[in-house]
Parts: C-alpha cells; structure tokens; sequence
C-alpha cells in the first residue's frame, strides 16, 4: 500500500530534521553563542534544503517543481551561514546571511503557499505544505533573530580593531 501524496515529504522532513540536529550540535558545540545559532541553524535547513533540493529536481524528470530554484537559494544561504558562523567568514558574510537566509528561507514557504492554493487534493499533501510553510518562516525568522548578534559582535570586532 502506498502512502497518500504528502505524507512521504513530511516524514521526510521531520527525519532530515531530526537526524541534522546531531551534525548540527557538533559543529556548534565549542563555538560562542551568536555562532553557534547561526551555525547551528545553518545546518538544520541546508541540510533540510538539500534534501528537498534534490527531490525537486528529480521532480523536474515529471513537472516544473519551482523547488528547484527556492531549495537551491535556501542551501545556499545555509552554506553562508555555516561559513559566517564558523569564523571563517567576515562582518560582510554575516551581513549577507541576515538578509539573504530569511529572504530565502521565507521565498520557500511562498512556493510551499503557491502549492497550497494551486493544489486541492489529497488533504495529505496540503497538511505537508502547511507544515512546509511553517517550518520555513520559523526558519527565517530564527536566521534574522540568530544573524544579528553575530553581525553585532563582528562589527563591534571591526571597530575596536579585532577584525579586518
């Protein structure tokens, strides 16, 4: 018996977020606090985006999947947050991940709103892309409030002449 349309992206997303947060937590695990959110959030939703970035286009074979571009934003504004949080970044990398991770993130739950008006049935599929609208917008809003004390610290660095 397969599962009704929907129910395998959501187990898939409450997987690949469960099984994230161990990778996340280690790489976070000796980092000051403002990077070790931004890193550790990094983690979940690029790993999150990967994911679905990949289903996507394997979803492209069949249909147009808009989450082919989205996925692909939001990973990449994960990856800049790994490197802005990770110290191997600078003020400008930190900068850039508060605005482009929530931009991305919250492009996301657009597409996953899109799907939602254009998409009646199964009533499976609409719960996922509810909960993919929620997940995301979390997601952006955490990359904001996680991303500005990190900016804040480099910058505070910068002048006092810590940081070139």
């Amino acid at each position: 018996m397969a599962l009704e349309a929907g129910v395998p992206a959501l187990i898939a997303l409450g997987a690949t977020t469960v099984l994230s947060i161990p990778l996340a937590a280690l790489y976070a695990a000796s980092l000051p606090i403002a990077q070790a959110r931004v890193v550790g959030l990094s983690v979940v939703s690029g790993c999150c985006a990967l994911f679905f970035w990949i289903w996507a286009l394997r979803n492209l074979k069949k249909h147009f999947d808009l989450g082919a571009i989205t996925f692909a934003f939001a990973f990449a504004s994960s990856a800049i947050g790994c490197w802005a949080g990770l110290g191997a970044g600078s003020l400008w990398s930190a900068r850039l991940f508060r605005w482009a991770a929530p931009l991305s993130y919250v492009t996301v739950s657009v597409n996953y709103a899109l799907g939602l008006i254009i998409i009646q049935k199964p009533w499976t599929l609409r719960v996922y892309m509810i909960v993919g609208i929620v997940w995301w917008l979390l997601a952006g809003i955490l990359a904001w409030e996680f991303a500005s004390p990190l900016v804040s610290d480099l910058d505070t660095l910068k002048h006092d002449g810590d940081l070139s």
